[in-house]
């Protein structure tokens, strides 16, 4: 053990290699020796390779700050002390020996860290993940429908996101399927024929407008009507009014089931021939179903969309995807029009959302049957449609379309006689000069697509390849396509240039516009990276601020939720329906828990909301779905709008947000252990390390019997369990009045034990479950404050806002520069925080510190730094 610290070239890796300034070696050997002291005096004895006490051993852990890997490991150490974890001992060390050592090696990490990024820079160079190359290929191709993320292998994260230069590399398998996907892209973009697709009408009245004369469910789940009565018409019936083509423009479709396997709801006789966009308009009201199949006028709107897919019978759901957005069908009879997207071969369904979906109900060897559920008090909701008309698919208004122009400029197109392959161009582009054209198409598109301009020798290998496909005789279009799959799967294209050389813009702009909008920046911001003006601080300000104001903010906001957050797993884990039979088929519940988020999160920076927005609020954004599922007063209509929180309410910040307490849970229970960890990290930034690996997890008891409370403080007991435990689980204990889906509750339900509850549910299913024991959501944190319930938490976590604001804008550095906050950022990150504390770290000013700051700019930071 002792020999450790014997020679200090061998144990600090001192002379090795150290470079050419002699009075840094100089500091380093004495800065060597200091360390090696303290470390044989106060952490060798509990810290060595036969007692490694808390995973550390300093037997192992050479001193080399040099080396980002050593600086990390020294960088823990530096934390362990500087919270007082280390040394256990609190006589061991007194306060005027911490500080002396902490000054020291705080200053010789800084250093070396940021002497290390001024020499090499934090990375080289950063591949696009599948979301951004989509995004930047609808971008350049000024299409934003176009598809190609399904066919790219799925991108691993580290540091929390999947924008991490260490995780983002490229493999043969990698490199194969971009070129797919590339080749698919240019194919997307290429004009389908010479000339716009002629659009077709279809048209169809009630009595065509659902496929089959009954859906599963019975008549409660739909039925034609005239004058607000059932309209009896059997299957037979049915048949000869659409062979005879005798309907009645008084007849209307009720609905009163949400979409869902099986079902028939789609229009008799449409099949989009041709894909893309279709013109969707439709006649209805928002109704009610009353005793004997009467309609009523609803009393509030109901929410719909569309959904397409291929015609499938009652054996075969096929790959359904929601298209055409939401719209809230109003009581008073109207006129509504949306776009839909479809495939060659598809049609679309109604969607109506938020009602039941019937399913098979199988008793003992009886025939399958399928139950609607109670009527409701009021009764059923739904919608009443009249006709509707689907026209397209809907061209460009000019031809070719913008994204073949991109391509191929003005040159003429005709048809091609014959399509060689599958992948292969629709049309043939007509050339003036073969040659010229090429190398002069080329040139422009690799202006336009690259992310800095591209030198005369680099271009040079993609208009050789090009003059090579020509002289092999391939067609014109063909040949400059595959230059242009060529430099799309490049470096020139597919990575992201760190922003180290000061009179580097455009590597700036690229940085700029993968943080804020997830893909390339736009012409203005291109034009300031031309310029060279974008470190400008004002300048960079400006683009900044518009880039948040965009709508392709929204490509930020998505992407940043999917992984700080985790919403991309929000519809994992669907619930229990023996425990929470309420939550089946909670689709539109699902989504509008996902819109909350981001359209609080949106808000929280276009706003410039302080930090502890993210804790508690006195607004919260729901629809009316939400307001029903929190408790709240009765919103109207599908839309996400801020709304007062009264006063009793636990809501408000996203603390408490629905899509947090789902993404925290299983399904089936809430284990406070998950969710206190979950806090701590995300929120908080202080995240627990991982469980023993001989420690079982946490179970809670699904019969009812034990509390969760119970539970832990049996696992509490394990001293190797207490200490870590007592961080995050009061935290937890405070959020178990959520359930699983994050309503509200007083009660745990259980399977075996408590008072019984029997229903039926949206299935038209019978259920049981059990109330069981109370919830204790009481606590006390680390520091001994306690409280009684989510709300005084809330209180008392808010009263130290800058824990939540560093952890959020070191969250927000990762995101946009694809590297770890590293030691020699500290003191960069706490200057932002200070210049935002007065105002209460209002996030808005957070993304602007740090686009500002050199962490995202590089070691000489803005143009007025680099002068001064």
């Amino acid at each position: 053990m002792a020999a450790a610290v014997v020679g200090l070239s061998a144990f600090f890796g001192v002379g090795q290699g150290l470079g050419a300034d002699p009075k840094r070696d100089s500091l380093r050997t004495e800065e060597a020796r200091t360390v090696a002291t303290f470390v044989k005096s106060k952490c060798l004895s509990c810290h060595n390779s036969t007692v490694p006490s808390g995973g550390h051993d300093f037997d192992a852990l050479p001193w080399d700050p040099r080396s980002l890997q050593n600086r990390e490991h020294w960088a823990r150490v530096y934390d362990r002390i500087a919270l007082r974890e280390m040394p256990p001992e609190p006589v061991s060390l007194t306060d005027g020996e911490r500080g002396a050592f902490l000054a020291l090696l705080g200053g010789a990490l800084h250093r070396e860290g940021v002497s290390e990024i001024a020499a090499r820079g934090r990375r080289s160079l950063r591949r696009l993940n599948r979301s951004e190359f989509e995004w930047n290929l609808r971008d350049l191709f000024e299409s934003p429908h176009l598809d190609v993320r399904s066919r790219l292998p799925e991108d691993r994260t580290n540091n929390g996101f999947n924008k991490s230069a260490d995780s983002l590399d490229m493999s043969h398998v990698q490199l194969s399927a971009y070129l797919d996907a590339t080749k698919s892209a240019l194919l997307q973009a290429v004009a389908p024929g010479p000339a716009p697709f002629a659009s077709t009408r279809y048209f169809a009245l009630a009595t065509r407008m659902f496929a089959t004369a009954q859906t599963y469910g019975g008549p409660e789940a739909m039925f034609y009507a005239r004058d607000s009565i059932m309209l009896p018409i059997a299957p037979d019936e049915l048949e000869a009014i659409r062979g005879a083509d005798s309907h009645d423009e008084s007849v209307e479709l009720a609905l009163f089931r949400s979409a869902g396997w099986p079902y028939y709801g789609y229009p008799d006789g449409f099949l989009a021939k041709l894909p893309g966009e279709y013109r969707v308009r439709f006649e209805a009201r928002a109704v009610t179903q009353v005793r004997d199949f009467r309609l009523r006028p609803s009393p509030g709107p109901v929410p719909m969309t569309f959904r397409a897919r291929k015609p499938s019978g009652p054996d075969v759901s096929g790959d359904v995807r929601a298209t055409g957005g939401l719209i809230d069908v109003q009581p008073q009879t109207a006129v509504y029009e949306t776009t839909v997207r479809m495939a060659a071969g598809e049609t679309i369904e109604y969607s109506l959302l938020g009602l039941p979906v019937p399913q098979p109900n199988v008793r003992n060897i009886a025939p399958t049957y399928y139950d609607f559920p109670p009527m409701l008090e009021g009764g059923h909701p739904g919608v009443a449609f009249r006709w509707i008309e689907i026209t397209g698919p809907v061209s460009s208004s000019r031809w070719p379309p913008a994204s073949h122009r991109v391509l191929f400029g003005d040159l003429p197109i005709r048809s091609r006689p014959v399509k060689v392959a599958e992948q292969s161009l629709n049309v043939e582009v007509i050339p003036r000069d073969p040659t010229r054209d090429a190398i002069r198409l080329l040139e422009r598109f690799a202006q336009q697509a690259g992310h800095a301009p591209v030198p005369d020798a680099a271009l040079k290998v993609f208009q050789d390849l090009v003059l090579e496909k020509l002289a092999a005789g391939d067609s014109f279009g063909e040949a400059v396509l595959a230059g242009y799959q060529a430099f799309l799967c490049s470096g020139h294209f597919l990575y992201l240039p760190e922003p180290h050389d000061p009179r580097d813009h455009f590597a700036l702009a690229s940085r700029l516009s993968h943080f804020l909008w997830n893909s390339r920046p736009d012409d203005e911001l291109q034009e300031a990276a031309r310029a060279g003006k974008l470190r400008s601080a004002a300048i960079l300000r400006e683009q900044t601020e518009r880039l948040i104001d965009s709508p392709r903010f929204a490509r930020f906001v998505d992407n940043f939720l999917d992984y700080w957050l985790d919403l991309k797993d929000l519809h994992r884990d669907d619930p229990d329906i023996r425990l929470y039979p309420e939550y089946r088929f909670s689709d539109y519940l699902v989504d509008s828990m996902e819109r909350e988020t981001k359209a609080a999160f949106t808000e929280l920076i276009r706003k410039n909301l302080p930090i502890t927005f993210l804790i508690d609020s006195d607004v919260i954004y729901v629809n009316d779905r939400l307001a029903s599922h929190y408790g709240l007063p009765p919103v109207v209509g599908s839309a996400i709008r801020r709304t007062p929180v009264p006063p009793s309410s636990p809501y408000g910040g996203f603390l408490t947000q629905a899509a947090v307490q789902k993404v925290t849970s299983n399904g089936t229970t809430t284990s406070p252990v998950i969710r206190g960890a979950w806090v701590m990290d995300r929120l908080l930034g202080d995240p627990p390390p991982p469980p023993p690996s001989s420690v079982p997890t946490v179970e809670p008891d699904v019969r009812g019997a034990k509390t969760i409370r119970e539970i832990l403080a049996l696992h509490a007991q394990s001293p190797s369990c207490s200490g870590c435990h007592a961080r995050f689980d009061p935290i937890g204990m405070a959020l178990e009045n959520f359930d699983v889906m994050g309503s509200w509750r007083q009660y745990y339900r259980g399977l075996e034990e408590g008072i019984l509850v029997t229903g039926i549910d949206r299935a038209g299913h019978d259920y049981s479950y059990r109330v069981a024991e109370p919830v204790d959501s009481t606590g006390k944190l680390l520091d001994g404050r306690e409280f009684r319930d989510v709300r005084q938490l809330k209180s008392l976590l808010i009263q130290n806002p800058r824990p939540l604001a560093r952890n959020l804008l070191e969250r927000f550095a990762v995101y946009a520069i694809g590297t770890p906050v590293r030691f020699s950022d500290r003191r960069e990150i706490d200057e932002i925080l200070d210049r935002c504390a007065p105002a209460g770290y209002r996030v808005r000013d957070l993304v602007r510190g740090l686009v500002l700051s050199r962490i995202f700019l590089g070691p000489t930071g803005t143009d007025e730094e680099e002068r001064s």
